[in-house]
């Protein structure tokens, strides 16, 4: 079977990364579907047409599957895979109405959504009807990632203990490295959250107003501990985020990992009494787009379980809103969450968050 593929959301061309307010993710997600025999990319849309039209031009898409409104092509196409890489308010309601028109399966970027609630709205849409609705987590799939968690369970370190992060800031690069500690600890849910960020400086990344700095504890349902100490705009002695010399520190009961170290090898870890063995590993940590559609494709066709699928995403994203609204609370979240929207936008509406910085950054044609 040939699977008939479109792209919502095309960007304005290969490399281009406009202050977080666009990205070329469809390039990235075109490669991978064009690189396989089963997946044809027959739509495209963009809501700048001379984007959709370059993007078209590159990949082959025919003139009559060139779109600026996502609507008329879902309703002419007959698309069996849409990947959505819009800003991240558009995610919610583009993959409802991709749903609504029998697409079977959606490839969504991340984060999640604008709100919790459209979060578990999406997800409940494409549940209602079938569709298998995945995220783009696929930094998950670097060879980085894959050997630490191949090392916590060959019991390098013993049982795990506690996951540490300390990488960019929480809510855009949090949703990958809250993804990555939920698969070295195996997908457990989480159990509670307490947490501060700080809106200072006035960041609007991907259509939400991101916080550059924060400091978020939470603990999951099998007991392991998390801690993100995250800040994008934290001018530390070894990077703008250095709190703990590495990107992810997991602890266990017999010794430690370290990966993405900001000096020496990136992966390394030591048993308790012995010393550092450094592992080599791929140049992966950004991820591989290709892997991660081929690992969608392929629970398509056989009907098996995605590592990227939704529920995965939600149990991240649940964190991650928590985290948001445990600074709004001055207090512990005890899960599940019971809000709807994001705190820290909803502080900012209200007059009660207000930034001292403005952003500096240039707005994106789209939005200019």
């Amino acid at each position: 079977m040939t699977y008939r593929v479109a792209v919502v959301g095309t960007g304005p061309g290969r490399d281009v990364d406009i202050s977080g307010k666009s990205h070329a993710f469809g390039y990235e997600h075109a490669d991978a579907y064009h690189a396989r025999e089963d997946c044809e990319l027959v739509a495209c849309a963009d809501i700048v047409g001379e984007y959709a039209e370059r993007f078209a031009g590159e990949f082959g898409v025919p003139p009559d599957g060139i779109y600026e409104d996502h609507e008329p092509m879902l309703a002419e196409k007959e698309l069996d895979v849409v990947s959505v890489c819009t800003p991240i308010p558009t995610h919610a309601p583009i993959v409802s109405d991709c749903a609504e028109a029998g697409v079977t399966a959606v490839h969504c970027e991340k984060p999640m959504a604008r709100t919790w609630g459209e979060a578990r709205s999406m997800v409940a849409a494409c549940e209602e009807r079938g569709v298998q609705l995945t995220f783009g987590h696929q930094r998950r799939f670097g060879d980085p990632f894959r050997r630490t968690k191949q090392l916590l369970d060959d019991g390098a370190v013993g049982e795990l203990e506690r996951i540490e992060i300390s990488w960019g800031n929480f809510f855009d690069n949090g949703t990958h490295t809250l993804d990555l500690a939920a698969m070295f600890n195996d997908e457990s849910p989480a159990e509670w959250v307490i947490g501060q960020v700080d809106y200072s400086k006035e960041h609007v990344r991907y259509g939400v107003p991101t916080a550059d700095h924060a400091f978020v504890s939470w603990q999951y349902e099998n007991g392991v501990h998390g801690i993100a100490a995250t800040g994008d705009d934290v001018p530390l002695s070894g990077g703008p985020f250095d709190f703990y010399d590495c990107w992810h520190r997991l602890v266990g009961t017999e010794g430690v990992i370290e990966l993405g170290r900001f000096e020496g090898p990136s992966l390394r870890y030591r048993r308790d009494g012995e010393s550092w063995t450094a592992i080599e590993v791929e140049d992966e940590f950004d991820g591989r787009v290709d892997l991660a559609i081929d690992d969608v494709v392929r629970a398509l066709s056989s009907g098996a379980e995605t590592e990227l699928r939704a529920e995965h995403a939600l149990n991240t994203t649940e964190i991650l809103f928590a985290g948001h609204e445990s600074s709004r609370r001055r207090g512990r979240v005890d899960l599940p969450l019971e809000i709807d929207d994001h705190p820290l936008e909803s502080l900012i509406e209200a007059g009660e968050v207000e930034p001292t910085v403005s952003d500096d950054r240039p707005p994106h044609p789209s939005e200019g």
